[in-house]
């Protein structure tokens, strides 16, 4: 499971290497002031995350890598089992962070009382 901090004004999501290798992405750091907030999103996954554009995705099961959904740019980082934190970004090569953990609440709560 991926390792989510913030640490010098940035959110730091480090990836093992197994994440690195289905994502087909290294380590994220997304500076603070790009984001615009985070929420808990048990939902988010029911509709699908779109179109691939690199990384592993099989439905109801992991999604890991870059997606394409309505226009936005999405990096997911999800597995089975783990709720769903969307991170909204403005900025950035990506609009939004799809990312799962087991403490979601805290995860959000972290990353808005940051801004």
């Amino acid at each position: 499971m991926s390792n989510i901090t913030i640490e010098s004004g940035s959110l730091k999501v480090r990836l093992t290497f197994w994440e690195k290798v289905s994502s087909l992405s290294g380590n994220i750091s997304i500076p603070m002031s790009h984001v615009r907030g985070a929420t808990v999103d048990p939902t988010f996954l029911r509709d699908g995350l779109g179109l691939r554009a690199g990384g592993t995705g099989f439905p109801g099961l992991i999604a890991e890598g870059h997606f394409r959904k309505n226009g936005d740019r999405l990096f997911a980082l999800w597995r089975k089992g783990e709720q769903v934190v969307v991170v909204e970004l403005e900025g950035q090569k990506w609009d939004r962070l799809v990312l799962g953990c087991s403490h979601a609440d805290s995860l959000s709560q972290l990353i808005n009382n940051s801004l």
